[in-house]
């Protein structure tokens, strides 16, 4: 139920495959729409198949069919309740992702988005580029899978020929430029665990802004009067730094020359406090007062809440512009520090050691030079400015209490990537400088905090990214928890997370059975061998395990096959009907993984002569997966090179309605 991006032929393999079986489960549903949904979830920024929630459920309703599915409104009435039937047999099948919203929200969800959907589908401003020139040819009665056609109906749009609406065009044409036409599927995150809301909320009780934004609220009382130009009266924010403790230096003295301090607006850490405070609208400016928000006293309570309220709001400029008087590069830095600071954050997310400073110099250095046009790229003087901003940035987010800075040996992995021919790809002069600068034992390190953690994960999980939390699938089915175990979670994450899961359960006398009957209902059995795996992976006796149920009717081809795949079980100690079940089981797995094409492919390697004999054999010989062995019957049944008799059905072909029927 999920497939990286680079691994299309597996995705188109599995896609195929959950269709034909929805299909053949639910003679009701259509196929084109349960393929529809499997792309839009699969080629979306976290690519899991089995993750709905109500918002995707409208979002593939109202916005994404609208885009791609080139029909008439009337045409594509029963995508809805063909969405509803697909819903509800990912649940029936237990292939749901468990950190998605339940069924009956999903359903509900649907039955609302279906009163827009004609509407939706109607509007040709929610046309894709493609399906606006496609319902542009139907409408002059033109079929758009004739090549030829087409061509000729494009050429007469380039000659002015075709009348279309130019303004609707140029709307979609405006929105295909900024969203790209799809989301860019985000790097997987590790699972990490976090402490309790209770602890983070003492934590975040300690921290300095905290503590200086109720000070500030309460400081402001009934309202303080500010200037013509919006800022601090001198005199208040004179009180302010000494009560608020920012560190702001008043009437600077430099060298042998005192600068006198003008405005509120030349004290950084105080300004930055109140244009904060005014985010985050705990205060704002009215009438010339700067006065409480009555609506955000509860906010101000809540220590936890307020911390991650101000966090939320740190990037924007004045997090790196601070002063009046600061070079160019910076103030362009503090242009982009909205997009520059969430990616610094989410690569300190869920790294198990801190991450040394300098790497992400370099990334934040080449980010910049892609979002910013330098006239000297390669001034030295520039790229040192940028790398001292971003260190400043990190020094107040540590005053902030998001990032913990500390000096040591950097760990050998920040190395790894690195060469001539490393994976990360840096130009050679800055490839060298890393590796010198990584070598030592003295090097500046940063990481996240536990509250730091906490925010960013929120939202990531906001944006519709995947950041598992260990423990969050405490109350998950068990089927549902061993599937995402399986395809997120590396070993030690998933024996916390199983171990977890158990203790909830009562322990693991009562646990077990849960998790190997889930197993045992798994209509597909490569999920199933997966499942399997990451269970007995979490089990200090898992061999023992797979051993007693090796001889299990539905489990035992897949426990002697994990058996053999560990050394613990020799070939030669199968027994012929175990060998044939065996075969049996990798034919099944051919087929759900790489479609009757492999399963073809890997006869097609046999000696013709064997090939009957063999496949004979392998249906009669028991396997437990009784559809299974139906596809591989019909797959078994296509012509092969040197046989002239043909299936009727040549290939994997639905259920007959009796079958259908039996199984619902």
């Amino acid at each position: 139920m999920y497939f990286a991006p680079e691994d299309a032929d597996a995705f188109e393999a599995a896609k195929a495959l959950l269709v034909r079986r929805c299909a053949a489960d639910d003679e009701h549903v259509d196929p084109l729409t349960v393929e529809s949904a499997l792309n839009f979830r699969h080629h979306s920024i976290d690519g899991r198949l089995g993750y709905w929630t109500t918002g995707l459920v409208a979002e593939f309703l109202l916005s994404y069919t609208p885009r791609t599915l080139s029909a008439a409104p009337e045409d594509a009435a029963g995508v809805p309740e063909d969405l509803r039937l697909f819903l509800r047999w990912l649940h029936a099948n237990e292939l749901a992702d468990p950190t998605g919203d339940p069924l009956t929200d999903l359903d509900a969800a649907a039955v609302n988005a279906s009163y827009g959907f004609a509407a939706a589908m109607a509007d040709e401003r929610n046309f894709g580029v493609a399906k606006f020139w496609v319902m542009n040819a139907l409408r002059q009665g033109i079929d758009p899978t004739d090549n030829a056609a087409m061509e000729r109906f494009l050429n007469e749009v380039r000659a002015g020929n075709v009348d279309f609406d130019e303004a609707v065009l140029e709307e979609i044409a405006a929105r295909h430029l900024l969203d790209g036409g799809q989301p860019e599927r985000a790097v997987p995150q590790l699972p990490v665990s976090l402490p309790p809301d209770a602890e983070l909320a003492e934590a975040a009780e300690r921290t300095p802004v905290v503590a200086r934004l109720r000070a500030l609220v309460e400081w402001v009382g009934d309202g303080r009067a500010l200037t013509s130009t919006g800022q601090l009266k001198l005199a208040d924010a004179r009180e302010l730094v000494d009560l608020l403790g920012t560190g702001d230096r008043i009437d600077p003295t430099i060298g042998d020359r005192v600068f006198r301090t003008q405005s509120s607006a030349d004290l950084p850490v105080l300004a930055g406090l109140v244009e904060l405070a005014k985010e985050i609208r705990v205060v704002r400016a009215v009438k010339g007062k700067l006065v409480r928000v009555a609506k955000n006293a509860r906010l101000l309570r809540d220590s936890l809440a307020l911390w991650i309220a101000a966090f939320d709001a740190l990037p924007s400029p004045e997090l790196v512009v601070q002063g009046r008087w600061v070079p160019q590069y910076t103030v362009l830095f503090g242009e982009i520090i909205d997009i520059v600071l969430p990616d610094v954050l989410n690569t300190l997310y869920g790294f198990p050691e801190p991450m040394p400073v300098v790497r992400l110099e370099e990334t934040v250095w080449l980010s910049f030079l892609e979002a910013v046009w330098l006239e000297d790229p390669d001034d030295p003087e520039t790229r040192h400015g940028i790398g001292a901003d971003l260190r400043r940035v990190f020094a107040t987010l540590a005053d902030f209490g998001a990032v913990t800075l500390t000096t040591g040996a950097p760990d050998p992995i920040f190395r790894a990537d690195l060469g001539p021919d490393g994976p990360a790809g840096f130009p050679p002069d800055t490839d060298a400088r890393l590796r010198t600068a990584l070598s030592g034992e003295s090097t500046d390190l940063v990481s996240l905090t536990p509250l730091a953690a906490r925010a960013v994960r929120a939202r990531m999980v906001a944006e519709g990214r995947h950041a598992p939390l260990i423990g969050e699938l405490s109350d998950a089915e068990p089927a549902g928890l061993l599937g995402l175990l399986s395809e997120h979670y590396p070993p030690e994450a998933a024996k916390a997370e199983l171990t977890n899961w158990m203790a909830a359960c009562g322990g693991r006398r009562l646990a077990l059975p849960l998790l190997l009957n889930a197993v045992r209902r798994s209509p597909f059995r490569t999920r199933a061998r997966a499942m399997l795996d990451v269970t007995v992976q979490a089990l200090p006796d898992g061999t023992a395990v797979l051993r007693e149920l090796s001889h299990d009717r539905q489990l035992g081809p897949i426990a002697v096959q994990l058996l053999i795949d560990d050394g613990e079980f020799p070939m030669e100690d199968l027994g012929e009907q175990e060998a044939l079940r065996g075969m049996a089981e990798h034919f099944i797995h051919l087929l759900e993984t790489g479609g009757p094409e492999a399963v073809s492919d890997t006869l097609a390697t046999i000696p013709p002569d064997e090939v009957r004999g063999l496949t004979a054999n392998v249906l009669a010989c028991g396997h437990p997966d009784e559809t299974g062995l139906a596809e591989l019957r019909e797959v078994f049944a296509r012509p092969r090179p040197g046989h002239s008799t043909a299936h009727p059905l040549a290939g994997v072909s639905r259920s007959s309605n009796k079958s259908r029927k039996k199984r619902r």
